[in-house]
């Protein structure tokens, strides 16, 4: 079961998408917010079906109806009236949105926008002064993510809409930007990190994109796409988003006990072999041997490659490049040429006496 935190997000989703767009099929709301369609229905049930205001009677709640596989959301009389707030009020909801934007809740910034805007509407133009100075005064980190988050809601509408998408994408393991085309499934929050999960055109298989790592994103209005119909975004969740191709190559690593820690934390526990001497020895899988070389050097010198023998190899050339390149009192090369910069051939030193004599 999901933390109380993540569904009252979840809530908060549902309830004004579900008013936008009445008839919505459960699969689809699934799809939009990355849990099974099991997990709406009890959300709808459990949760959202819940929420009234005093003295909760049965008119006091927001009505939920089920058609079939469609939903259907009916506000009681009193949502129908205008929202009266005092500036408490509005003072405390407006700190509240302003917290969930610094944290991870920010994967929902458009909803969390639009709740400040409708709280300042419905306030007297001097409470609604008064909320602005305070405004000024309130601070929550946003981060880098706020990109990522309208990405985020790029991606979400095209998947409600089955549109595909067009996506520049840095691939970590090999350090470069890819241009692909995709079909988004479903988003995935793993670890603090949110993936959107989609068709690939180049791999041809649904594969996990980090959002963060999207660079752009282009919805293809043109190019609609068919969701597979048993696709379950919840299987994609667990400690690692990778999946195997067939062609990944079994390494295993040794981390001493002054990063074991942070290593048993971030990987599966089916990895990790306990060492003596409180460092473990992890087993895993990768295509990519540039990728398991940044992850050994990332925990240098506390990590050792302890098979296959290519990928150790691999770690000692790189560690000597590096070495090479950084080894004191040696200046950088020139661009282009095989010589080090500042400095002439010795067939010109030797003819700058000449030129000098012949100049006298």
């Amino acid at each position: 079961m999901a933390a109380p935190l993540e569904r009252l997000r979840r809530a908060l989703t549902l309830i004004p998408l579900l008013q936008r767009r009445q008839g919505m099929r459960i699969t689809a709301i699934a799809r939009y917010l990355g849990v099974t369609p099991r997990e709406v229905s009890e959300e709808i049930r459990d949760l959202v079906m819940m929420c009234g205001v005093p003295p909760y009677f049965p008119h006091n709640y927001i009505g939920f109806f089920i058609e079939g596989d469609r939903v259907f959301v009916r506000f009681a009389e009193h949502f129908r009236r205008p929202v009266r707030l005092t500036l408490p009020e509005a003072l405390s909801l407006n700190l509240a949105l302003r917290t969930l934007e610094g944290s991870s809740g920010r994967a929902f910034g458009p909803a969390l926008l639009g709740l400040r805007r409708k709280i300042r509407e419905v306030l007297a133009p001097e409470e609604a002064r008064s909320l602005q100075d305070a405004e000024r005064r309130i601070v929550a980190p946003t981060g880098p993510g706020a990109e990522a988050a309208r990405r985020l809601q790029v991606l979400r509408d095209a998947m409600a809409r089955t549109r595909r998408c067009r996506i520049v994408y840095f691939a970590s393991h090999r350090g470069a930007l890819t241009e692909r085309v995709v079909e988004p499934l479903g988003v995935v929050e793993n670890g603090g990190d949110w993936y959107c999960v989609a068709q690939d055109s180049v791999r041809r298989t649904p594969v996990p994109f980090r959002v963060d790592r999207i660079r752009t994103v282009t919805v293809l209005e043109d190019e609609e796409f068919e969701p597979p119909p048993h696709f379950d975004a919840s299987k994609w969740r667990g400690p690692e988003m990778f999946r195997p191709r067939g062609d990944e190559s079994a390494v295993r690593i040794r981390f001493g006990p002054e990063v074991a820690r942070f290593i048993r934390e971030q990987s599966d526990p089916r990895e990790i072999t306990e060492t003596p001497d409180g460092g473990v020895v992890r087993r895993l899988r990768s295509s990519s041997i540039q990728w398991v070389v940044a992850q050994v050097l990332r925990h240098a010198p506390h990590a050792e490659v302890l098979d296959p023998p290519e990928v150790r190899a691999a770690v000692a050339e790189t560690c000597a490049a590096v070495l090479a390149a950084t080894a004191p009192g040696r200046a950088p090369r020139a661009a282009g040429t095989g010589r080090r910069a500042g400095r002439e051939p010795a067939a010109a030193r030797s003819r700058a006496p000449a030129r000098r004599r012949a100049g006298r």
